[in-house]
């Protein structure tokens, strides 16, 4: 006979007995411990909790000074790890059941987690949490200690941990009026890390690389639109107590192109072959500076990766289901994951923090280890190429365990459509020929070159006088000077063209206190030095010279701005006695305060100018020095009528200021 006895296990199980539900709710505990697995696991848990709370609290707009900030310690003397964040906070409620399994007051979206395991992980995971909480209606600060030990008694002999109030001597904790802190310390039973020593970093920058890239602190808001506007402090305790900090570091993912420079958009390519092809031009003409890269990087959006496999129902599904977004970077050796190791991040070598493989992310954070990219045939490139797959609301298993095998299909296969669109394009990667790339260099290189050809473009060093540089009338020089060295190079190029002529220079000096000796020589035909105003217009007057004529050996000094050379003369370390002339890229305003100018672009003045190619003189009263001004020369000579009002309104008035 069938007893009318209806009942509900999970309300009836409040009723059973309190060891079995002790002994039901330590299975379900190690369930979840057991699914935690990676090395970075406890750093994710809390520094997601963390930037979810700063989040929730922002989107409450209580206070229009608000700003999220989260604050980090890695203590190595204590092997602990601790975090604060002046986010949300926790009312009591909250407080006091968020431990318990599967308990999560995210819900919403917006959260980066919401399982319910996440704390439970924390709470038992270890032997060691202290935690607090204030500004939410509820303050309060405690500790539970004996955690993991008590999951890993299976003779039932250790008794249920319990929350014990204490003060926390936490100086970030204090400072905040709102937000929570958490502290684990590691070691113990099937610990991950036990010894936080495992991961050989003691900076706060060896820290920093560790934490964007292999936790939720490196958010993925660049690829997905969004914008974390989360900073965050980075504090490294030493074995010796020495202290470092970070300060101010915004939370974002680190995507290689960013560290590695020399690296190129593959959009900005197709970009301009595109303009190639309007133009009406060959198409395979790519820029140079697209060559000879480190690397290609892309990022995707849902539209363009449903392009990328067309036709393949299931895979869009997943695509639009999921919001699926994705990055790719495809460098040209390996080598440069482990120059970026060693010389960047600084970490134990042999450890790539950044490498090729593909990186799930869920949610703006990324997820797991990297998995190897599925290619069949030039499987070399799976380890050239970095690419993040990022889903939106694809939670993936309990704690954090791999997606599900679906959307890991549908990752695996975008990888692999980005790796063949990369190569298509290697042809503008560098040729990988062994040898050790320096990617620190190459950094500040790349990075000199770019700021050149912008010069370049913005400020040309245009010649058009015909009457130069024969047969094409063209100055080798492509932009304006930037630097003292540019000055030197141009007007030596001005020497070599016939521009300028009769200059013979002796030497040349870095470490003398004037940097060069040179002489005004004429020699027949002396109608190469006479003024012509089309064919030779920084000549001198006819009958200037009548003979052959060589000048003592004269001091010669450089500069990009005159100014410079009159403040080495106020502090005395040149004595303009001494110097006879001086080249320079620009007058500047320093010169009036002291001194009479000439110049010798006005035509009035001509005949004053003694040797060719002269344009001022500079006279204090007891000394003078002749001065070559090549910005001024250079427009001169491109428009010489043009410049003759301009000279004598600048230098017209002949009164020191």
């Amino acid at each position: 006979m069938i007893e009318n006895n209806w009942w509900d296990p999970l309300l009836s199980s409040k009723e059973a007995d309190s060891e079995i539900i002790s002994a039901a709710q330590k299975r379900e505990i190690k369930n979840i411990l057991k699914s935690y697995v990676g090395m970075y696991d406890s750093f994710s848990e809390l520094i997601q909790n963390a930037m979810d709370a700063v989040d929730k609290r922002a989107a409450l707009k209580l206070d229009s000074n608000y700003f999220k900030k989260i604050w980090l310690t890695i203590d190595l003397s204590e092997n602990s790890f601790s975090i604060t964040d002046n986010g949300i906070g926790f009312n009591e409620k909250e407080f006091k059941s968020f431990l318990a399994p599967n308990i999560s007051f995210k819900g919403d979206s917006e959260s980066r987690g919401n399982k319910g395991v996440g704390a439970t992980y924390i709470g038992y995971g270890f032997d060691y949490l202290q935690f607090g909480t204030k500004g939410n209606g509820h303050t309060y600060s405690g500790e539970l200690i004996g955690g993991r030990d008590w999951v890993e008694d299976y003779r039932g002999i250790k008794t249920r941990p319990i929350v014990k109030p204490v003060k926390i001597n936490n100086e970030d904790f204090d400072k905040i009026e709102r937000g929570s802190t958490f502290k684990i310390k590691f070691g113990g039973e099937n610990t991950r890390p036990k010894d936080l020593s495992w991961y050989t970093a003691t900076t706060p920058d060896q820290w920093m690389y560790l934490l964007l890239v292999k936790t939720p602190l490196g958010s993925i808001d660049y690829l997905t639109g969004g914008n974390s506007c989360i900073k965050f402090d980075l504090k490294v305790i030493m074995k010796s107590g020495e202290e470092n900090t970070l300060t101010d570091i915004e939370a974002k993912y680190l995507y290689p192109h960013l560290k590695i420079k020399a690296s190129v958009n593959l959009k900005e390519v197709l970009t301009a072959q595109q303009t190639l092809i309007k133009q009406g031009k060959d198409a395979s003409k790519i820029p140079q500076k697209f060559s000879k890269s480190n690397g290609l990087y892309e990022f995707f959006t849902t539209e363009e990766l449903k392009e990328l496999r067309n036709g393949e129902k299931e895979f869009e599904n997943h695509i639009e289901e999921y919001k699926i977004e994705a990055y790719g970077y495809f460098t040209y050796s390996t080598s440069v994951w482990d120059q970026f190791n060693d010389s960047i991040a600084k970490l134990r070598r042999g450890y790539r923090v950044l490498k090729g493989g593909l990186q799930l992310a869920n949610n703006h954070m990324p997820q797991g280890e990297l998995i190897a990219i599925p290619l069949t045939s030039n499987i070399g490139y799976q380890n050239q190429c970095h690419v993040i797959v990022h889903f939106k609301d694809a939670d993936p298993d309990l704690g954090r365990k791999g997606f599900q095998p679906e959307l890991k299909e549908t990752a695996e296969k975008i990888s692999v459509s980005i790796v063949n669109r990369f190569k298509k394009w290697k042809d503008l990667l560098k040729t990988d020929t062994g040898v050790k790339p320096d990617i620190v260099k190459e950094v500040e290189l790349h990075e000199w070159i770019k700021q050149q050809e912008y010069h370049e473009s913005t400020k040309p060093l245009i010649l058009n006088n015909k009457n130069f540089f024969a047969p094409i009338n063209e100055i080798s020089i492509t932009s304006e000077p930037q630097s003292e060295q540019d000055v030197i190079v141009l007007f030596n190029q001005l020497i070599a063209g016939g521009v300028i002529r009769g200059i013979k220079l002796l030497a040349t000096s870095q470490t003398k206190q004037y940097d060069g000796v040179y002489k005004f020589v004429v020699k027949e035909p002396i109608s190469n030095h006479v003024f012509d105003k089309e064919l030779n217009p920084l000549g001198v007057e006819e009958l200037h010279f009548k003979t052959e004529h060589t000048s003592p050996p004269k001091i010669l000094e450089y500069k990009y701005n005159l100014d410079a050379l009159i403040h080495e003369f106020e502090s005395g370390y040149k004595n303009e006695k001494d110097i006879h002339l001086v080249i320079t890229w620009e007058m500047g305003t320093e010169w009036r305060k002291n001194y009479e100018a000439i110049s010798f672009l006005d035509l009035d003045n001509l005949h004053q100018r003694d040797f060719h190619g002269l344009t001022h003189v500079l006279n204090s009263g007891n000394t003078n020095f002749y001065v070559i001004a090549l910005k001024e020369l250079i427009i001169f000579l491109n428009d010489v009528d043009n410049v003759q009002s301009y000279h004598r309104e600048l230098y017209g008035e002949n009164i020191f200021l």
